[in-house]
């Protein structure tokens, strides 16, 4: 194929430059593990670091930087944290998004040591809840079907189930 025929490669997207790889991409969620290795990274500063809470649940949320093509990009992490539709604490997964506060950048970033002892301390808390066993059957679908569509998807099938679906007693062989 000649030159003129090739299509230009596409810009990458800010995912891309930042560093996930396809899979971190395709189901926005990294390890514990591959979050801490951001961490570790020199080219990543950390801007903040707070517990809040989402529509599915209470989390540590970290936003951190890293430079892209054209400037940094942020990301928001957010895991360590209590998944009230999956019923389950989320100690080994971290979901991302791309966080548009621009004005964090020119702020003065949380150092490196602090940042990972304040995550440190969290994760020993949240593992330890993690450990315990708190889905009933109806968290355990929503997780089945949160894994098969999208989270917000997997409410919208749980709410249109008729209620015997989803009712504890009289069906332990179905756990």
């Amino acid at each position: 194929m000649s030159a003129e025929h090739r299509e230009p490669p596409r810009p990458k997207t800010s995912a891309e430059q930042f560093g996930f790889t396809e899979r971190e991409r395709l189901f926005d969620k990294v390890s514990h593990e591959r979050f801490l290795e951001f961490l570790d990274d020199p080219k990543t500063k950390v801007h903040r670091i707070e517990e809040s809470t989402n529509s599915y649940g209470e989390y540590l949320f970290v936003t951190v930087s890293r430079p892209g093509t054209k400037k940094r990009i942020l990301i928001t992490f957010y895991g360590l944290g209590y998944h009230e539709y999956r019923e389950k604490w989320i100690a080994e997964d971290w979901y991302w998004y791309e966080s548009v506060q621009s004005a964090l950048i020119s702020q003065p970033t949380i150092p490196r040591g602090e940042a990972k002892r304040l995550i440190e301390e969290r994760y020993r808390e949240v593992k330890a809840y993690a450990q315990q066993d708190t889905q009933t059957r109806q968290g355990q679908l929503f997780e089945m079907l949160a894994d098969l569509t999208d989270e917000d998807g997997a409410w919208a099938e749980m709410q249109d189930m008729p209620g015997w679906l989803l009712d504890d007693e009289d069906d332990e062989g179905l756990r």
